[in-house]
């Protein structure tokens, strides 16, 4: 008895390289209209396509309706010359034959099934024909000599009411388990093939996710960008390969969420730097790794003329270098702190080991025993003020700042940034302190500055710094923006988390020869490599190289802040327990430099924080976990009701007692008042 391998075509062995099949009419709908043949916006042909499609299927026996009788509806909607309507009905073809990739493994898959003696067939509900499909299949290796492609259009019988499975039965003259059908559609490929006798292998993963079916509702507003983005997405879940359930999410996550975000960005940095003609793009480390990587990806499909290259930099190593006088404003990094700030951590961050001011430390009342303890903000107050008032001291901080300049200026001399090009630099945020540093540095050189490019940027308290900076998603200097997506900045440490680097923070720089090389505190970020990053990294960087960036099918330059930000939310505000497990460990880098530490972005909550979220929903504070959302996800259910309870409460308590407050004082003087009087 002959065996055989059915398998259906789209999304199972072939897919597009956008969201969903209907994505493929606003496209074409922009080719039309760049050439002329349709009065109306491409927007409008796509919706009198689906319109035409719809009406077509229902008019037709079971369904099975063929691209001729989509278009003899076409051509009656928009008044079209039946030669008219044949010359779009190629152009959809062309198209579709552009958009079409293999899905990965399908090559693997099919010839396994002929490695153990299977026949090969093809079954599609579609209204393409078989010789096109099959050209399509030969294209990309899947076809070979004595397969058969049954189409539904062709035979007036589809899947989905299961006539094209007894169709094939009869004309292959093979029982129903005789052959093993491998499809994506639940009913037609799964339900009613089991229900027919077919022995059945499901490929669901061809299907778009959650994050996919977002990306692709916004087509319209980002006309066709962010459809693409979602067919990038798909392309790179079934293309990197995933050893167990944890990389499984953190592919799919990086795929539908952290690509389209970041790609986005950098697409925005690239357009951006063409219209200000800057001639080089650095980006900084460390959060600038994976967004360089991103954009030496893209440069070359956008055909843009920019060097781009990594700096490596930071905070520890930049503002030290960038001291030219003693002041509040110079010394407010110092202070910085997080964690456990002794004297001796402080005073490293200027180059200054307390031996060199042991008698300065003395006059205060720090003794030896005090160097290495947690200072109190008494005594970390008195070392500011003796900083910012000892002469001698401020002798001390110059000669290390000017030995540390010397090194960085020889830094950037090779990097090419003393030149007197255009040039820009990239970082993700905040306050921009790092590019004052730089700037700082290059001015006493009377050298050129660089233009800031940043993903979001936030007040700065030492001024609002407007010029040669500029931001992408928010920026709350000019009240642009998505400035409150998340409550309590969280977006910012998403960001960061989003944007980690392999490699540890820049503490220094150092000769070593003709050459400067930076000094790192570890050269591998071993905690995020053992949770996964290079995963992360992957599948970004996979999902750069398949995103379809076409200008006469899609808009390269139309804005997605709205898409990327919707699906951002939907994995950040509602996330999966399966998610929450995969990204829970992450381990998430607070401070700078040799005094940071690492944390967990989710942790579930105890009894302790119910307790607390009484005083000022101290919950949320003192609680160690980034990702509230993800931290509830975590808690026992019985201690995730009793903290939701409390924080309504005390909420509604606060709100209560508050104006009560107000009100009872505003009596009080009122009263006081005519009593005076």
């Amino acid at each position: 008895m002959q065996r055989i391998a059915s398998f259906d075509v789209f999304d199972t062995v072939i897919t597009r390289a956008v969201g969903t099949p209907s994505a493929v009419f606003l496209l074409l709908g922009r080719i039309l209209k760049n050439m002329s043949l349709i009065g109306c916006t491409p927007e409008a042909f796509a919706c009198v396509r689906i319109d035409a499609e719809r009406r077509a299927t229902k008019n037709a026996e079971d369904g099975a309706v063929s691209l001729r009788q989509i278009y003899a509806e076409v051509q009656t909607s928009l008044g079209l010359t039946e030669e008219y309507s044949l010359r779009l009905m190629n152009l959809e073809c062309e198209l579709e034959a552009k958009v079409i990739r293999a899905v990965p493994g399908a090559r693997d898959r099919i010839q396994n099934a002929r490695n153990h003696g299977r026949r090969v067939l093809f079954l599609s509900d579609m209204y393409l024909s078989s010789a096109f499909i099959q050209k399509q299949l030969s294209r990309h290796g899947l076809w070979m000599d004595g397969d058969e492609c049954y189409v539904s259009c062709e035979y007036g019988k589809s899947k989905r009411s299961g006539k094209l499975f007894r169709e094939l039965l009869c004309r292959e003259g093979v029982p129903p388990e005789s052959i093993v059908h491998c499809g994506n559609h639940p009913d037609a490929d799964v339900q009613i093939a089991k229900h027919i006798g077919l022995h059945v292998e499901p490929f669901l993963d061809g299907n778009p996710n959650r994050y996919e079916l977002i990306l692709d509702s916004h087509i319209r507003e980002t006309e066709g960008l962010s459809s693409a983005m979602a067919g990038a997405s798909k392309l790179a879940r079934l293309t990197v390969p995933a050893k167990s359930l944890k990389e499984e999410i953190l592919r799919d996550v990086a795929a539908g969420v952290i690509a389209p975000l970041l790609v986005g960005y950098v697409l925005w940095i690239l357009r951006r730097a063409q219209q200000l003609r800057l001639k080089r793009l650095c980006f900084v480390s460390r959060d600038g790794q994976i967004l360089f990587g991103i954009a030496r990806r893209l440069i070359n499909k956008l055909n843009i003329a920019c060097k781009l290259q990594y700096l490596y930099g930071s905070r520890q190593s930049w503002n030290l270098p960038a001291i030219t006088r003693i002041d509040q404003e110079q010394l407010a990094w110092i202070w910085d702190l997080t964690g456990f700030p002794t004297v001796r951590n402080v005073l490293s961050r200027v180059c200054i080991k307390p031996e060199e001011i042991k008698e300065n430390l003395n006059s205060i009342g720090i003794t030896e025993k005090r160097w290495s303890v947690n200072l109190p903000g008494k005594e970390i107050s008195a070392i500011s003020d003796l900083l910012l008032e000892d002469r001698r001291l401020h002798e001390l901080i110059l000669q290390r700042a000017s030995q540390k300049r010397s090194v960085i200026l020889k830094y950037l001399s090779q990097e090419g940034l003393l030149d007197t090009v255009d040039w820009g630099m990239v970082d993700v945020g905040w306050l921009g302190s790092l590019q004052d540093s730089l700037e700082r540095i290059l001015t006493a050189e009377g050298k050129k500055l660089p233009h800031g490019f940043y993903f979001g940027l936030r007040k700065n308290p030492l001024g609002n710094q407007l010029d040669r900076r500029e931001a992408y998603f928010f920026d709350e200097r000019l009240g642009l923006g998505f400035v409150d997506i998340f409550p309590r900045y969280g977006l910012l440490k998403w960001m960061e988390a989003f944007c980690s680097a392999d490699h540890g923070t820049v503490v220094g720089f150092e000769e070593e020869g003709k050459e400067v090389r930076p000094v790192l505190k570890e050269n591998g970020n071993q905690p995020l490599l053992e949770w996964g990053l290079l995963m992360i990294q992957k599948t970004v960087y996979c999902f750069t190289e398949n995103l379809l960036l076409d200008s006469r099918l899609i808009n390269v330059d139309a804005d997605v802040h709205n898409a990327t930000a919707e699906a951002l939310k939907a994995f950040c505000l509602k996330p999966s327990l399966p998610e929450v497990k995969a990204f829970a460990d992450f381990p998430v880098e607070i401070g700078f430099g040799k005094d940071s530490y690492m944390v967990h972005l989710a942790e579930r909550y105890r009894w302790k924080h119910i307790v607390n979220s009484f005083r000022a929903s101290k919950a949320m504070h003192d609680h160690p976990a980034i990702w509230h959302e993800g931290a509830l996800l975590l808690t026992p259910p019985l201690v995730r009701l009793a903290l939701k309870t409390a924080l309504f409460v005390s909420h509604t308590l606060r709100c209560t007692i508050r104006p009560l407050k107000h009100l009872i004082r505003r009596k009080v003087l009122i009263l006081a008042k005519q009593i005076i009087c």
